[in-house]
């Protein structure tokens, strides 16, 4: 079952797939990506609508622009078959 926040045990094993996607260099200091990852399961877990990301997330388009971002890339999938096989292991 897929939980928020993300766990420590859980963030060793999806951490690397986002920390290499945070953008470097001008203008604003980038997101944790971690807790782009929580506003992105808490989205999903609840069925809710972006614009309902509690405020301790962020701003609702910097994880839905990640999250688009990261579905195109295929890292949610990836994100979401290392989650779910951690939580039943074979």
């Amino acid at each position: 079952m897929l939980q928020f926040p993300v766990s420590d045990d859980q963030w060793l094993l999806v951490g690397h797939l986002i920390q290499s996607q945070v953008r470097r260099g001008w203008g604003r200091p980038a997101r944790d990506p971690r807790t782009i990852l929580d506003a992105i399961l808490w989205v999903t877990i609840n069925g809710e609508r972006w614009h309902r990301l509690p405020p301790e997330f962020g701003p609702p388009q910097t994880a839905y622009m990640k999250w688009l971002q990261w579905r195109r890339q295929g890292i949610m999938d990836k994100i979401l078959e290392i989650l779910a096989a951690a939580d039943h292991p074979s």
